[in-house]
């Protein structure tokens, strides 16, 4: 006799006890049938009691009393993963019969979801709630950040470092959070490379941990003098000062300075960037320059269409930008740019058809969405970075001639950029750890960018394929048009942790612009080239420095030079 079910069927209970109706009755098969029945999960008392017949025969009586119907479930103490997300791991829901043996797996569903977003949990209690018939209780206990501290800082304000670290006192502790924030930390480039140490003291206070970030801050401010080589081989005189960390606040200031001896005067830049401009941590960032452009000119490489030091173009004007994250990965910028250009000391003498004048002024309005997922963003080893930018602008042509002289470009036009770039970065040694955040790595990286342009441009301000950022091994802007698609593979070995050798591929090109000018033949439809070649980066006190050696599809080299970061 089966007694107390009314949502559990009796077959199903009968069905996995040993004793039957007609067998012979076994005090052992009893015991283990009121374990079978348990262990069915529906059940929160199983009671089987034998009655005593005559002739020896037995009455068996199991009396059940069954879990409720789920009417709720309700879960208590979580912060890290809402309470949906944890609804949506578990295999009870509302309107079914509560099964104790759903438990142990919803569990470990429970905390393989927190562990997959960093964090660190346990479920205390997942039973019906006493009182409350359907109620189930889910009580959820997270490990908690008990301290954040810093160490190592003289001149960085400790208000700067509450801005850059997001991880709080009290919230739930996830390591993908804590590992976000030192990779903010490592970016800002103020502090020496392999200084920044991560400790996690989870001993002080059972159920919290907390977090200390060691650094050994690094010079920030620069006063360089000296002598360089331009790219039209003529020598120049530089001046750059600069500090990307004004008073311990982050702000950057700098100006430069480039007087050349080859004639089209001096290069002026004034840079101002905020990365706290608000409480939000909106990034404002400005520039003023009156810079010399020399177009079709390379390191060591003179003027490749003209083989003349005389011409150049100088680009004034300025830019504003704002940029917010939307969250730890995503931000949203816009950039708004007035910039005059027009083109300087050609020779009476010089064949019309070895430059391009197409002077005028340029207006234009960018928005981005940047979404990065790589582990160091100066450094990267793993993950990948997009960007999509849409580029509304007006130009007015004011004057025109050599080798496009079309005057019906005189005047105002609208226009638009589009443009995409995708980044990807490999390693098959372990992925940076706290403890060894921006430890070098062997990587395999590789960046593709796509670009279009509608509506008319001027010259300058069409895409410009060639060189080290493009595709090496070939002449500076050898290739130029409305369209451009480029791709670069790159194997970097570290040496040392400052100094890299680095392999390459490019292939890419630019098409559907102006016609050709001299030498350099231009195509209407697409048309693309790969160039390789052997590089080595090193990184300075004057920042990191780059040296490409590049061959083209002909055999030719070109040797490519870098003052910056690579992608």
């Amino acid at each position: 006799m089966i007694r107390g079910n009314s949502r559990v069927n009796t077959e199903v209970i009968t069905g996995v006890m040993r004793t039957k109706v007609g067998q012979p009755y076994i005090q052992d098969n009893l015991d283990k049938d009121k374990k079978a029945i348990e262990d069915l999960g529906f059940f929160s008392a199983v009671s089987v009691r034998p009655t005593p017949l005559e002739a020896g025969n037995y009455n068996v009586t199991v009396d059940v009393e069954e879990y409720p119907v789920i009417k709720e479930i309700r879960v208590v103490g979580n912060t890290g993963l809402t309470t949906a997300e944890i609804l949506k791991t578990i295999t009870l829901a509302p309107g079914q019969v509560f099964n104790a043996n759903a438990v142990g797996p919803s569990i470990k569903a429970i905390q393989d979801a927190y562990s997959k977003r960093g964090y660190f949990a346990d479920v205390a209690d997942f039973t019906p709630l006493k009182g409350s018939t359907g109620t189930i209780n889910l009580s959820i206990v997270e490990l908690k950040v008990g301290t954040v501290s810093v160490q190592g800082n003289v001149r960085t304000k400790d208000w700067v470092f509450g801005r850059l670290i997001k991880t709080r006192p009290g919230d739930a502790f996830s390591g993908d959070r804590w590992t976000k924030d030192l990779r903010r930390i490592a970016s800002t480039g103020w502090f020496e490379p392999g200084s920044l140490k991560s400790s996690e003291d989870a001993e002080r206070e059972p159920g919290k941990i907390d977090l200390t970030v060691s650094v050994k801050e690094s010079r920030t401010g620069m006063f360089n003098v000296g002598l360089q080589i331009d790219p039209q081989n003529s020598i120049a005189g530089t001046l750059r000062l600069s500090e990307n960390n004004l008073n311990g606040t982050g702000q950057t200031v700098g100006l430069d300075l480039l007087q050349t001896t080859g004639g089209g005067g001096a290069s002026v830049g004034l840079e101002y960037l905020n990365p706290f401009y608000d409480s939000s941590d909106t990034v404002f960032s400005a520039q003023l320059y009156s810079r010399v452009q020399y177009r079709f000119a390379g390191i060591f490489g003179g003027n490749s269409i003209t083989n003349d030091a005389s011409y150049n173009e100088r680009r004034t004007g300025g830019a504003i930008s704002f940029s917010r994250a939307r969250n730890d990965d995503l931000s949203l910028g816009i950039t708004t740019k007035l910039e005059n250009v027009k083109t300087n000391n050609i020779p009476s003498t010089l064949d019309q058809n070895s430059f391009v004048r197409q002077d005028g002024t340029v207006f234009s309005v960018a928005g981005n969405s940047t979404f990065d997922r790589r582990d160091l963003p100066t450094d990267p080893a793993f993950g990948y970075y997009t960007q999509l930018t849409l580029e509304p602008g007006i130009a007015r042509i004011d004057e025109v001639g050599g080798a496009i002289n079309d005057q019906s470009i005189v005047g105002t036009h609208f226009f638009t950029k589009a443009s995409f770039e995708y980044r990807r970065y490999f390693t098959n040694q372990p992925k940076r750890t706290r403890q060894d955040f921006d430890a070098p790595r062997k990587v395999l990286a590789f960046r593709a960018r796509a670009a279009t342009i509608s509506g008319t441009v001027p010259f300058f301000e069409q895409y410009f394929v060639g060189g080290s950022d493009t595709v090496r091994g070939y002449d500076e802007d050898r290739f130029w048009g409305k369209n451009m698609f480029i791709t670069n593979l790159e194997y970097r070995y570290p040496i040392q942790r400052s100094f890299n050798a680095i392999g390459f591929v490019d292939y890419g090109g630019a098409w559907g612009g102006y016609p050709s000018v001299n030498s350099f033949s231009q195509s209407n439809k697409i048309d693309l080239h790969v160039g390789y070649g052997l590089g080595l980066s090193f990184r300075t006190p004057l920042g990191p420095i780059r040296i490409d050696i590049g061959f083209n599809e002909q055999g030719r080299s070109r040797t490519h030079f870098i003052i910056g970061t690579s992608f």
